[in-house]
């Protein structure tokens, strides 16, 4: 059967990491990206026990060698403050570290909002601060780029692109006193000038092809775990471990 490319179902590409992206851990979030804290510890049981163990995700970078069994990557897009209030807790009972794509002018604001008007935020406008980015940073979790004011990149010139890309990778870079080699798009969509450098690897969504990382390395096909469906998951991940082995 020929999946369409937004089917969850479809995995990464045979004998790759299975890479999930989230965007929230909240019970107060409706997205399709977004699990209850309940549900998001039923997601990491059920993946790391039906798929495979978590990539640890210092390890991810240009030239990355697959391992001989199959593995999930966990990635977490925009840098949301509920990353490190919910979803870091539930992350350490499975001794789990994650790939979190900052944008990182929010996080730069996040840094001279007072605490009292943080606190009214709503959740899905409520991000990280780099303190707090720090923190998660000191447990393990990468820190890496999603640009720095979010915009969707095809509807930029090139420059403009270029400018939201290596800004942010720079940003983080200095925050972080590492270079970063790693950056995720926004909404999935990729120009067709690419402003990704092929030092950096480049995370899509389900809009991307499942293709190995050595021959489209900056457009990685992420997948997701469909909020509202825990009772498909089992069979999901069963599936994404069977798609990992290929014709093998």
């Amino acid at each position: 059967m020929t999946r369409p490319l937004s089917d969850p179902a479809l995995g990464s590409a045979p004998g790759w990491p299975l890479v999930l992206y989230f965007h929230h851990v909240n019970p107060l979030v409706r997205h399709y990206t977004a699990l209850r804290p309940d549900d998001f510890r039923r997601g990491l049981e059920t993946v790391l026990k039906r798929v495979g163990p978590a990539v640890e995700p210092g390890t991810v970078g240009p030239g990355f060698q697959p391992p001989d069994k199959p593995s999930v990557l966990i990635t977490f897009d925009d840098g949301y403050r509920d990353t490190l209030t919910l979803a870091a807790p539930l992350l350490a009972e499975f001794d789990v570290r994650v790939l979190l794509f900052c944008t990182t002018q929010r996080l730069d604001r996040a840094n001279t909002t007072p605490p009292q008007e943080r606190a009214a935020l709503p959740p899905r406008e409520s991000y990280l601060d780099w303190t707090e980015a720090g923190r998660l940073a000191a447990s393990g979790h990468v820190l890496s780029a999603h640009t720095r004011t979010h915009p969707k990149l095809t509807a930029l010139d090139r420059a403009g692109a270029e400018r939201e890309v290596h800004g942010a990778l720079h940003d983080v870079a200095k925050r972080t006193g590492r270079p970063v080699t790693t950056f995720a798009y926004p909404y999935g969509l990729i120009p067709a000038e690419n402003p990704v450098a092929p030092s950096v690897l480049g995370f899509g969504t389900v809009k991307s092809a499942p293709e190995p990382w050595s021959v489209r390395p900056r457009e990685i096909r992420r997948t997701y775990l469909p909020a509202g469906e825990t009772d498909r998951w089992p069979a999901l991940a069963a599936e994404w471990r069977e798609q990992w082995y290929g014709s093998q």
